[in-house]
């Protein structure tokens, strides 16, 4: 029995359903030949219950069809004598069932239920000694079946749909994971770039005073000469090495973005009045004792007050912007707030521009905060960066 039970499961579904036709076909012509009824009208009932049987091969890709069908061979045999009683239930019944459980639309599956019934009421209206308990048990029993197949054709339903989106969910959860690499990937380059200029002038301003020293030596003290000459050729060896680095981070990206520049404390100004340009109250207020700083340190500042600035412009149209830059003793302290405008979209805080920030502010063992703001209105962030007081810009 388990293998012909795994053969029957092994079959298409085509099959089997044209077996089972099959089968309710010839086991409905048997019951026709052995009843008891008029002969002329024996053709037509067994070409009735043919057409009512074969009709359910179309039970899974016509379910509503397939149920038509069957109630109209149904009425058909019961206006020309007595369908077979045993077959002709089960075809209901397997019709019934295909179409709650098959028809994509409920109403499809509605309208199959009712024509079966009607077929089922006309069959027992129309036979000799009706009973009201047999007219109920034949229309209750496909009620029964219809209603348990559509329950697990819904059940079905939410299952796929839920499967549908947490797939969907987990596409899109690697295509931001994606373009958050992509993002980070860039953003780091672009440090990179901004580096290179950073260190490559300080390695050029070293150089010179090195040169200038060795030419002021003229010749005398050799070692200390000597040590100039190596520190020379270091320098150089160096530079090119920058240079073959930014051309490989060139390339990479195509000549990087247009604002690849690094930018500068002087610059946040510009920022500010072109947030006051677009429509937002802003305003810049620098406190503290300002002092050069390093060029990378400045650079990382603008960057934050640019990629904060914009994330206010786009998320919080006519917001008034807050830009406060603070020279510490032992830091640099950039704050940016908005105050959420007139309706402001939702800001998760897990953005690429805050990831960029966060890298650029790691470079310095600094530290990030960006949030809500605590009265529940806007966004703030705020990025501290340690400068020693000794360290300063070079000349």
């Amino acid at each position: 029995m388990s293998g012909a039970g795994a053969r029957w499961r092994g079959l298409p579904l085509w099959a089997r359903d044209g077996l089972l036709a099959v089968a309710l076909t010839l086991a409905g012509q048997a019951e026709l030949l052995l009843a008891d009824g008029p002969v002329a009208r024996l053709p037509w009932q067994m070409a009735a219950f043919a057409v009512m049987t074969g009709s359910l091969v179309l039970r899974r890709l016509r379910p509503l069809t397939a149920a038509v069908a069957v109630a109209a061979g149904l009425a058909f045999q019961t206006v020309l004598g007595n369908a077979p009683a045993v077959s002709g239930f089960v075809a209901v019944l397997v019709v019934t069932y295909s179409v709650a459980q098959y028809a994509d639309r409920r109403r499809d599956a509605l309208a199959g239920l009712v024509a079966v019934l009607v077929a089922i009421e006309l069959y027992a209206f129309v036979g000799d000694d009706v009973r009201v308990a047999d007219e109920i048990a034949n229309a209750a029993i496909p009620i029964v079946v219809w209603v348990f197949a559509r329950l697990a054709r819904e059940r079905l339903d939410r299952a796929v749909a839920a499967e549908r989106e947490v797939m969907a969910a987990r596409e899109r959860a690697r295509e931001e994971e994606l373009a958050r690499a992509s993002a980070l990937a860039a953003e780091r380059r672009r440090i990179a770039r901004e580096m290179h200029d950073v260190v490559g002038h300080a390695v050029t301003l070293m150089l010179l005073h090195a040169d200038a020293a060795q030419a002021g030596l003229g010749g005398r003290e050799p070692a200390t000469v000597r040590a100039l000459d190596v520190v020379l050729a270091s320098g150089r060896a160096a530079l090119d090495d920058l240079r073959r680095l930014l051309r490989v981070l060139r390339d990479d990206t195509g000549g990087g973005p247009a604002d690849g520049r690094p930018g500068s404390l002087a610059a946040v100004e510009e920022l500010v009045a072109a947030a006051r340009s677009a429509g937002h109250p802003a305003v810049l207020a620098v406190d503290g004792c300002p002092r050069p700083l390093p060029a990378a340190v400045e650079a990382t500042a603008y960057r934050i007050v640019q990629e904060s600035v914009t994330n206010a412009m786009r998320h919080a149209p006519g917001a008034r912007i807050d830009v406060r830059v603070h020279y510490a003793d032992q830091a640099l302290e950039v704050e940016i707030a908005d105050d959420g405008g007139v309706a402001p979209t939702p800001r998760t805080g897990a953005g690429f521009g805050l990831a960029g920030i966060r890298e650029r502010v790691a470079l310095f063992d600094g530290r990030v905060e960006a949030g809500p703001r605590d009265d529940g209105r806007g966004w703030r962030t705020r990025a501290v960066l340690p400068v020693p007081a000794t360290e300063h810009a070079p000349a």
